[in-house]
């Protein structure tokens, strides 16, 4: 081939060989980025390493591809068109009464004009980057479903978005082998969490996103049935449990020497003990089986004590406000910073260290703007040193990068070890799903895929973690049910086997 001389080219000078010029300026300037970055050292950096190690596996997983169950798809699309037709028509009841006028859920105008203008509700104005607007977006909507009078119609509006946005999902369109394919990006964030996307041809979409059933939060169905295992296989779903958790208790430990936290994490059911922990004058017996029956309780609205803990605790963590708490788990101010206080800032709070480390990760970023992980992971970070934001967008980050590299690491383990066993289909930050021949021993199978996510950590004092995993089988990736789900994932056990069959639908 011969030389192209690129710096005589002119713009939008016509060239017969100019696709081919585009590509390989493309792949000149990531070799200038690769000799810069090995001139600045004389080693390449363990997790440039690694995220190169990663490409094998994932590339695997964007041309396999999850199989598609059509039959479940056309019901839960059927079944979504019905609760959106309700919910649209319990909208347009409630509208004529008011103003005797239709009300379009996703016109952002007619919002405007029927909650300020008819409602006479105050106006809700936010900012974002620096920019104020009158919108009516979630945030808004939540606002104003303080007001009672609102409260049933903003129920409907996000309803009907939320059921329009999973029917959507559905209706994705899908490669002709009936295989759903993403596309996934391993330095596609500065976490090192991996992202996700359409795949190269425009089918699928963004795996990583798709609701779970246990999710209880949304109150919407979960599509995860309708990915399917492929004749002869059955799908494992390996999960970390409470692995940010983790992570934050270890660095309180390893950094400041306070291992409360990390203690509770380890006994179990962390957020039963936080709940024990925060609210110690409830009939509390000791035993973790009959304090989750206790913790269960509601607390406040539809918030158990158990729910408040868990929520309130995690945003706690990465130096969330009480003020940011509140609007978030709806709940008012004042509870949000009692809740707050007996977790990490009063003096006798349950776990006090919290404080310090977040002015530990403080002082760093103001020092040097460099944040490195457990895992090596080194971050640079650019905003301001002593701005809020910067400061808990860098508390968050080392918790949840360790979370990422340490699934991507058995991720890549269960690909490296396990070739004729195990088929990757997915990875959801802190969860991977294969799937594995029926005709070999399960059993042995999900022990040494579990055993691959297991990562050690030793600080220097002795002290050593694991963050524990958690297995699941099936044949399709939603919650198993009796009825209504019987070829869904149920949990593993290693002395007790799935003795279910797989139940077949054919269609003529």
């Amino acid at each position: 081939m011969s030389a192209v001389e690129t710096h005589l080219l002119r713009h939008n000078e016509k060239h017969p060989a100019l696709d081919q010029i585009y590509n390989g300026l493309d792949a000149c300037v990531t070799l200038e980025v690769y000799e810069e970055l090995t001139r600045l050292r004389n080693y390449s950096p363990e997790i440039y390493d690694f995220e190169r190690a990663l490409q094998a596996p994932i590339l695997e997983i964007m041309m396999r591809g999850f199989r598609i169950d059509e039959y479940e798809r056309q019901k839960a699309i059927a079944g979504l068109n019905k609760d959106i037709l309700r919910v649209y028509e319990t909208l347009q009841r409630m509208s004529m009464a008011i103003w005797d006028r239709s009300l379009n859920p996703r016109s952002h105008k007619q919002l405007k004009d029927f909650f300020y203008g008819k409602m006479r509700l105050p106006e809700v104005w936010t900012s974002k980057k620096g920019k104020r607007s009158l919108s009516m977006d979630r945030e808004v909507l939540e606002k104003l479903d303080d007001y009672f009078y609102a409260r049933p119609i903003v129920a409907c509006v996000l309803s009907f978005r939320d059921l329009t946005k999973l029917r959507n999902v559905l209706k994705t369109e899908i490669d002709a082998d009936g295989r759903w394919r993403s596309s996934y990006n391993i330095g596609g964030t500065e976490s090192g969490r991996l992202s996700s996307s359409k795949s190269a041809f425009g089918t699928g979409s963004n795996t990583q996103n798709l609701n779970r059933d246990d999710d209880i939060s949304s109150g919407l169905p979960s599509i995860r049935r309708c990915f399917i295992a492929d004749e002869g296989f059955k799908l494992c779903n390996i999960d970390l449990e409470q692995t940010e958790s983790f992570d934050v208790g270890w660095l309180q430990g390893t950094l400041i020497g306070d291992w409360a936290y990390l203690d509770a994490c380890e006994r179990g059911d962390l957020h039963t003990q936080v709940a024990r922990m925060v609210w110690p004058d409830l009939p509390w017996t000791g035993d973790l089986k009959a304090d989750r029956k206790i913790a269960d309780q509601v607390f406040y609205r539809h918030f158990s004590y158990r729910d408040m803990a868990k929520r309130g605790g995690h945003l706690t963590n990465y130096s969330g406000t009480a003020w940011t708490m509140s609007r978030s788990l709806k709940i008012p101010l004042k509870i949000a910073d009692r809740f707050q206080h007996a977790y990490a800032l009063a003096d006798d709070a349950a776990f006090p260290a919290f404080p310090k480390w977040w002015q530990r990760v403080a002082e760093e970023l103001q020092t040097t703007q460099v944040l490195v992980t457990p895992f090596g992971r080194e971050r640079q970070f650019f905003g301001r040193a002593r701005d809020d934001t910067t400061i808990r967008e860098a508390i968050a980050y080392v918790p949840q990068s360790s979370t990422a590299d340490r699934m991507n690491l058995g991720m890549w383990r269960i690909w490296k070890h396990m070739p004729k066993e195990a088929q990757l289909l997915a990875q959801v930050h802190d969860s991977v799903c294969f799937q594995f021949p029926e005709n070999l021993d399960a059993q042995e199978i999900i022990t040494q895929a579990l055993e691959h996510t297991r990562v050690v950590q030793r600080s220097v004092c002795g002290r050593s973690m694991c963050v524990g995993a958690e297995a699941k089988v099936g044949w399709n990736w939603g919650a198993f049910d009796s009825k209504l789900n019987p070829d869904g994932m149920i949990k593993w056990r290693a002395h007790e086997r799935d003795s279910r069959t797989r139940c077949t639908k054919k269609i003529l």
